[in-house]
Formats: C-alpha cells, sequence, structure tokens
C-alpha cells in the first residue's frame, strides 16, 4: 500500500491548475459539429474524392450511386459549413474540398483499422 503526503497531494493540485486546454472551449464545440458532419460515410466517401481534385455533381453521382437529390443534401450540407466550394461551368456545378487536410483523420483510422489497433 502506498502512502501519499499531503505535499505531494497539493503539489500534482497546483500542476493540474497550471494545465491548460490545448484549444478554447467554442473550438471544441465547433469541432463536434464538423465531427457530425463526418460521421456520414456517404460524405465521407465525397470528401475523400474532393481530395483527388475538383469533380463534377454528375461525376460525383457516378462515383457514389446516390441519387441525386441525397447528393443535393450532402453537398449543400458541406458547403454551408464550409468543406466545400463550388465552381460554375455553365449548366454544371463543380465542387472542390477546401483543404485535403480535413480528411487525414479517416486515412489514419483506416491504417490503424488494417494494423488491428481500432475496431
Amino acid at each position: 500500500m502506498e502512502k501519499y503526503f499531503s505535499f505531494d497531494i497539493i503539489d500534482t493540485n497546483i500542476e493540474i491548475m497550471k494545465l491548460k486546454s490545448p484549444l478554447p472551449k467554442e473550438a471544441y464545440d465547433k469541432n463536434a459539429n464538423i465531427y457530425k458532419i463526418f460521421s456520414n460515410p456517404k460524405r465521407l466517401e465525397i470528401l475523400n474524392l474532393l481530395k483527388l481534385g475538383e469533380m463534377s455533381v454528375e461525376n460525383i453521382l457516378k462515383v457514389t450511386k446516390l441519387s441525386k437529390a441525397n447528393l443535393s443534401q450532402h453537398l449543400a450540407l458541406m458547403r454551408h459549413n464550409g468543406l466545400v466550394k463550388t465552381r460554375r461551368e455553365g449548366l454544371n456545378i463543380h465542387y472542390r474540398i477546401i483543404d485535403p487536410r480535413i480528411v487525414e483523420p479517416c486515412k489514419i483510422l483506416h491504417e490503424l483499422r488494417h494494423k488491428h489497433q481500432v475496431i
């Protein structure tokens, strides 16, 4: 049985009080909302496609096999949250990801699953 002295506890409490959260509290709320968007497998697929480069809605439809209405809802949600941008070319709309790094957690988790480190 270990014996703890009161000054050890005080020192530990002082050290804990000196710690600060790495990000402002509002960043966690905002990030959690983005992670909710990432929680849909089709949205992750779309974002990973767009990581490869700009794509037209028609090409995204061909790859994802989603209905046009469903794809439109996914793209609108991601556009309203600033994850993708659009470019119009005549009647066609092209989408691009704002920064390819946003899909890195998906790649990291995929690699960890292959190493059997996560389920």
